[in-house]
């Protein structure tokens, strides 16, 4: 009899003003999203003291609302270093919320991926960032890990650590198709 009281109460209390309502939900990356973006980036670093900076131009190819195949040519230049470039391929686990309009968001990532590059710099990589979305530009940054397969040199010959932390900026207006 308690049990059936129990039911009714509730199944009354659905009905009623006082229900609980679940609470509306945070838009997220739009289902809209365009399957292919592009932007360009900068990275800085430095190995053994010496600093030196990368430009990239990528290539994102949005697999799903969620995962982003990421594939960036990137060329690494500075004074005492030997100069590198390649193409960096990550997949980026995503995480959007905007405006209904779109004018303004936050974009989160994070993932593993793999450098390919000249000069026995090719390393296995992880990186992880957020950006910040007002009208057409986007603003952020991040950090990536290197974990570098062969052993490197710099122009001296002096041997450059296995693992480096890069950290790297986004100021970007972006594009898609």
């Amino acid at each position: 009899m308690k049990f059936l009281f129990v039911i009714g109460a509730l199944l009354l209390l659905e009905n009623s003003a006082l229900a609980v309502r679940p609470m509306p939900s945070i838009k997220t990356h739009p289902s809209q999203h365009s399957t292919f973006t592009y932007d360009l980036g900068m990275a800085t670093g430095s190995d053994n003291g010496n600093s030196y900076s990368e430009i990239n131009i990528a290539l994102n190819w949005y697999l799903t609302d969620w995962l982003n195949w990421r594939n960036a040519v990137f060329t690494r230049f500075g004074s005492n270093i030997t100069s590198v470039s390649g193409l960096d391929s990550a997949f980026l686990a995503t995480y959007e919320s905007s405006t209904d309009d779109k004018s303004f968001g936050v974009r989160a990532f994070a993932g593993p991926g793999v450098r390919f590059a000249t000069a026995n710099n090719s390393a296995a990589t992880a990186e992880a960032g957020v950006i910040f979305k007002l009208a057409g530009i986007q603003i952020g940054g991040g950090a990536r890990y290197l974990s570098y397969f062969g052993s490197r040199e710099d122009v001296a010959k002096t041997v450059l650590p296995k693992n480096e932390t890069q950290y790297f900026i986004v100021l970007a207006g972006g594009g898609s198709f």
